[in-house]
Order: structure tokens, then sequence, then C-alpha cells
């Protein structure tokens, strides 16, 4: 589970990231950006009913993104929202796969910072 700080929950900032923010896609899922005013990355989860009718496999998704993510964040940009949005083909791909997939876009977006 994400720390609370890092998490991206109001609906007013998913509105405001989705309206200005910038898209990158990749194999599976699409990551929203933008900067922020905050001191770390916040982050939001989006694996909508077009993605699976079942709530069960809709939430085995968003824990597997969540997991991806949360052994990311130490190399996360800080100042930055962003909503992760699976999409159907995230649903038959496996661990590793999503991985790379989130791996990829991230890297992809600018968003892990500079060793």
């Amino acid at each position: 589970m994400l720390d609370k700080r890092y998490r991206l929950t109001a609906e007013k900032d998913f509105a405001k990231l989705f309206a200005k923010g910038r898209a990158f896609q990749g194999r599976g899922v699409t990551v929203k950006a933008m900067r922020s005013r905050n001191e770390g990355p916040r982050i939001g989860f989006v694996v909508s009913t077009k993605v699976s009718k079942r709530a069960v496999v809709r939430n085995l998704v968003k824990r597997r993104m969540r997991e991806i993510v949360r052994k990311r964040l130490p190399k996360l940009l800080g100042g930055v929202d962003m909503a992760i949005l699976a999409r159907s083909e995230a649903v038959t791909m496996d661990f590793q796969a999503l991985e790379r997939s989130i791996d990829d876009v991230l890297t992809k977006a600018g968003l892990y910072k500079r060793p």
C-alpha cells in the first residue's frame, strides 16, 4: 500500500490532471502527468469497467500497479502528480510484463530522477 502522502485521491485533483496533464502511452497502460507544488510525487490509479466488468479483475490489476510503483517511489521525481490508467491489455499481462510496461512509460515520460 502506498503511503497516504503519495496518493492522489481528490476528485478535483484528478479532474485537473486529466484536463491539463500530458499523456504517455505504453503497452497496457497510459500515464497522465503534470507538475505540482508538492514535495513528493502523488500517484492515482485508474482501472475502469471498460477494462473488465469484474471488480475482482480490476482490483487485481490495481494492486499490481500499486506494488510496481511502490517499489519505484525513491526513483520518482518529486513535485509531480500522475495517474496510471490501465487499458484492457493489462488484464492479460503477467506481473513482469506489466512491470516492464510501466517502467517504459515512466522512462518515456521522464519521471525518473537522473543519476
